[in-house]
């Protein structure tokens, strides 16, 4: 996927489309970045658990990847019914190519980057990855961090996380939003 022009972070009249690996800081820097914009804040996992009536964990445990991919992508094509927000999703939502175009319909598109190392070691503290339970979780881990890596680089824009508290990327963020006329102020 081709990365668009730099600066597209101006006339954002939609909302923020936060990308990237497990343990990235999607969930916890949406919440933060939505309130310093003062846009609701969505979250793709929980809408989908509310959909389905169980936990992503549960869904890939019954019914396997495919189906709750089917299921991501059914959530983005709703949430295109909705107004302006920030938007936070999951790891393995790039791994479709038709989720590119709603991705960007929602807004601009912006890669929370992190080494392997910090993305794991987070992830590790928290053992709900259905992806991870495998007999090798650091190999499975490193081998979807390198079919992902590419695909998440098509982002609009990049912000690194490692070393840095999630206020401190949603600050950086809202403020490059703000310089770019995105929004008229930080919240």
């Amino acid at each position: 996927m081709p990365r668009p022009e730099a600066g597209t972070l101006s006339g954002m009249e939609k909302g923020v489309v936060l990308i990237g690996f497990m343990g990235a800081g999607k969930s916890s820097i949406g919440r933060l970045l939505a309130q310093r914009l003062d846009l609701p804040w969505r979250d793709t996992d929980p809408l989908i658990e509310e959909a389905a009536g169980m936990k992503i964990s549960d869904i890939f445990a019954a019914y396997g990847e495919d189906v709750f991919r089917d299921m991501e992508h059914d959530t983005l094509r709703e949430l295109l019914r909705h107004g302006p927000a920030v938007y936070s999703t999951g790891g393995g939502i790039v791994g479709r190519e038709d989720n590119w175009s709603l991705l960007r319909q929602l807004g601009t598109v912006v890669y929370l980057r992190a080494t392997p190392d910090t993305l794991f070691e987070r992830v590790r503290r928290h053992g709900h990855r259905p992806l991870l339970r495998t007999p090798d979780p650091r190999g499975t881990f490193d081998d979807l961090f390198g079919r992902r890596q590419a695909l998440y680089e098509g982002a609009d824009e990049i912000i690194d996380t490692d070393g840095r508290r999630p206020d401190e990327v949603a600050d950086e963020l809202a403020r490059r939003l703000s310089a770019a006329g995105a929004w008229p102020h930080e919240g």
